[in-house]
């Protein structure tokens, strides 16, 4: 998946707390991305301190988004079943 399949495919999804930056590293607070630096493409998170953490390094757009995007659904996925038992 690239970056452009990315951006369509996150508006679908639930993405809080966490806000996501595609193509820059940020340094706000609960965010997670993906960012291009010197030939390799670093999946990163920010905690509530604003410190970045970097999660994946690949040379491939390609893998670093496809992991970005399992991370995020990852996430949603457990929401739903910590909370199951509310319902």
């Amino acid at each position: 998946m690239n970056r452009t399949e990315f951006a369509e495919a996150i508006r679908h999804l639930d993405t809080r707390p966490y806000r996501v930056t595609i193509n820059a590293p940020s340094d706000g607070a609960m965010q997670r991305g993906c960012y291009l630096e010197n030939g390799v493409w670093k999946v990163y998170e920010t905690d509530k301190n604003r410190r970045m953490k970097v999660l994946y390094k690949h040379k491939s757009e390609e893998k670093a988004f496809s992991w970005l995007y399992q991370l995020l659904t990852r996430q949603q996925g457990r929401k739903k079943k910590w909370f199951a038992f509310w319902k």
